[in-house]
């Protein structure tokens, strides 16, 4: 028999490289640092623990009062929540102190020109600057790193924690302040020590911080920047443009710019936002009614 031999030839094969998924990013202003996100969290975290366990105390005749005393587990249970969240404040207070502290000592005397959150006299012509922009008068002024609201904010807080946390402990330690007080000095506290809240929740959620932060067209539904530390830097430049032109003009834009990575994740936690925001609108316009309420009652 003939045989017959096949030579199978193999064909080259060509590997397909498939072009890889081009990431999208963009480039943003880190204002915020881990520490003062923190201290941020801290703050809210403690706030609203403190609010929800010390207004049902100031209106205990109430129904809704009563409810919340509940909710809580009862008048004991809230006033323990009610002391954690007032070591929380003394905490972060202290913790800020220290930075503030720190940075006075850096300064060198000149507090105004390198201290931030001092007010100086740009801040009032910004206020009655804005008041003209408001009535169509004149300009928007433009802002450096921290704007006049955002200082009054800040030491707000600064000098309520002191007057909320005195007559707090006040009240908290009652034996120890009468040895070298009058009795009566406790009723003293307890009237300052609620109204001076009742007045940080109007700070809060009515004057100043919700509105400024949250509800000003620039930044609504939600200001994310204390929470992720960053913001687009076209934002940043036209919110914040003298402290941009300063950068630029010193070189040091560099070193507070950092590249962002844009996922799905972006947009899952945008999602998260959106929720968090109407959450947090419908609790404002709440405690906003509360207030109304509490001072015309």
């Amino acid at each position: 028999m003939a045989s017959t031999s096949e030579t199978i030839t193999e064909q080259p094969t060509t590997e397909v490289v498939r072009p890889k998924k081009q990431v999208r990013t963009r480039i943003e202003y880190r204002r915020f640092n881990v520490f003062h996100r923190w201290m941020h969290f801290l703050v809210f975290c403690s706030f609203t623990v403190l609010v929800f366990t010390g207004m049902p105390l100031k209106y205990k005749d109430t129904a809704w009062a009563q409810w919340f005393m509940d909710l809580f587990g009862g008048v004991t249970a809230a006033g323990v929540y009610h002391r954690i969240a007032a070591i929380v404040t003394v905490f972060y207070w202290t913790a800020e102190m220290l930075v503030m502290v720190i940075m006075v000592l850096k300064a060198r005397g000149k507090l105004k020109s390198r201290i931030p959150l001092f007010f100086n006299g740009k801040d009032l012509q910004d206020v009655i600057g804005m008041f003209a922009w408001f009535f169509g008068r004149g300009p928007k002024p433009q802002f450096d790193r921290y704007t006049y609201w955002e200082k009054f904010d800040y030491l707000s807080l600064v000098a309520g924690t002191v007057i909320i946390g005195m007559t707090g402990f006040m009240m908290w330690f009652p034996l120890e302040f009468t040895k070298v007080l009058p009795g009566y000095w406790l009723n003293v506290a307890l009237v300052i020590h609620s109204n001076e809240a009742l007045l940080a929740m109007g700070v809060i959620f009515i004057f100043v911080h919700f509105f400024s932060a949250h509800l000003k067209p620039e930044s609504f539904p939600l200001d994310k920047v204390i929470f992720t530390g960053s913001l687009p830097v076209d934002h940043y430049k036209a919110e914040r443009p003298l402290e941009y032109a300063r950068r630029v003009r010193e070189g040091t834009l560099d070193e507070v710019l950092i590249e962002r990575r844009i996922t799905w994740k972006t947009y899952a936690a945008d999602v998260v936002w959106w929720t968090i925001t109407l959450i947090a609108g419908v609790s404002a316009l709440m405690m906003t009614a509360f207030i109304i309420w509490s001072v015309f009652d």
